[in-house]
Formats: C-alpha cells, structure tokens, sequence
C-alpha cells in the first residue's frame, strides 16, 4: 500500500474514463482502499454499469457523463465535485493515435486530439492542482503513454501530445511536491483494454500475442507510486536508462530544478 496522504480513505477521487478498462481498473483499486469515487465517462449505460461495481465494494459513487472535448468540460468537473472532500484526481482517458499521416488530414482533424490530450489535461491540472493546494494536500495521476519518448510515422500528434504531458507532469511534481499534492504519470506500452480488444479482433489478432499490461497490475502499481513519482514505468528498460528509468528521470527533474531556482529564487 502506498503511503501517500494523497490516498484517503472516506475521500473522494474522480477518475475520467473511469467507466471500463484501465479507468475503471483504478477506480476498483481506489474503491478497495476507501476512496469514494466520481466515474467520468461519455456512456451513461457503462457509467451505470461500473457504477454498480464499484458500489459492492462498500464506497459512495456518483457518475458524471461528459465528452473532454467539450469547451467547458472542467467546469462540468468542478461543479460535479464542489461538495466532495477532493483528495485525488485520475485523468485516465484522452484522444488515441489515429494511424493517419500528418498532412493527409485537415487540421481540424487533429485538433479534437489537442483538445483532449493538451488543452483539457492543462486547464484540468491548473484548476485541481491548485484546489488540492489550498485543501492542504492530496495527488494528480497523469496515464500517459511510452509513446511520450519520442515521434512515430502515423502517429505524430499523439506522441506529441503524451510528451508534452510527460514534460508538464514532471514540472509538477517538482513544483507541488513540497506543497502537500503527489503528482505521477504512468507510462506503458500497451494495456488489455476492451478498446484494445475490440480493434484486435478486427484484425484477427489475439490479445495473448501483444503482451499487453494487465489493467488491475498498472492501476495498483501507479497508486502505489504516488509520493515517489514524478512517473511509474513499468516496462523501464534499465535503472540507468535516461528516457524510461524511474529513477533516472526523477535525477533529471530534481537536477534541472534545483538549477532554475538558482537563477530564478
């Protein structure tokens, strides 16, 4: 079990995507050590559904049916948490690659992915970061993606905009650490997600021959994470490895701040 004060019981969390899959795998982690938990998601029939799930396990659980994309969707957030003892936000779900080339689409294709992946995640993490502060304390869990560590053909705007969380994620942890609110990110490679399932089968291909992540495993370890971030890896290639090491990525964030706050206090 964690030690971090960001994980409470009698609580609440709010998980978005929270209605299946890895979402839904954090939310029965959270629920199982105390946490109330808000399940955000745009299908209110899988809302329901997991809703249901999570309440056997002894927790209070509201749901909240909301597309990310929308304009205002971290408004509907806080209105949908004014009256809950916040101590913990997942943001879980976002836009995933589309397999087409950069310039064979308009821009406008591209920009439901920024606006999910960047510019909800940005406004998200200002607004509940800054809460968490000013309650005295709790954590921000970031699910990213290995894709973060560099750009693929096919792929360009989301691995841009998982690096770009990587980076900001980071930055957060340096920076509200010391202010009471644990930030971390998960990184992985692939997890055993319906989604997943449902576009392999399309293509014939068993989800055995991806060596995808168990859900509950990547769940369980990122909370279990929280006070010793900034990210969990679980696919790390080596302690020493400077792109996918814990540790050695945690080195860096503390080096290159520690030189900021010398020229800038």
């Amino acid at each position: 079990m964690t030690g971090s004060a960001a994980i409470a019981p009698g609580k609440w969390a709010f998980i978005t995507g929270g209605s299946d899959g890895l979402g839904l795998a954090f939310a029965t982690d959270l629920a199982r050590r105390g946490m109330n938990c808000l399940l955000i998601a745009r299908r209110e029939d899988k809302l329901a559904q997991a809703a249901t799930a999570i309440r056997a396990l002894g927790v209070e659980v509201r749901t909240l049916s909301l597309d990310l994309g929308a304009p205002d969707a971290v408004a509907q957030i806080e209105a949908a948490t004014a009256d809950l003892r916040l101590n913990l936000a997942v943001f879980n779900a976002g836009a995933e690659a589309s397999g087409a080339q950069f310039i064979d689409q308009p821009y406008a294709h591209w920009a439901a992915t920024i606006q999910r992946n960047v510019l909800f995640l940005t406004e998200a993490l200002n607004h509940f970061g800054r809460r968490l502060v000013e309650n005295g304390g709790g954590g921000l869990i970031v699910v990213g993606s290995e894709a973060a560590f560099g750009g693929v053909g096919q792929s360009g705007i989301y691995t841009a905009t998982k690096g770009f969380a990587l980076n900001l994620c980071e930055s957060l942890w340096a920076e509200l650490t010391p202010r009471g609110v644990d930030v971390v990110t998960l990184l992985f490679k692939i997890a055993d997600t319906p989604m997943l399932r449902e576009t392999l089968a399309r293509r014939g291909i068993p989800v055995e021959a991806t060596g995808a992540s168990d859900t509950a495993a990547l769940a369980r370890g990122t909370i279990d994470a929280l006070g010793s971030g900034p990210i969990y890896n679980p696919d790390e290639t080596s302690p020493d490895d400077p792109v996918t090491s814990n540790a050695a990525r945690r080195e860096r964030v503390v080096a290159k701040s520690e030189l900021m706050k010398f020229f800038y206090g």
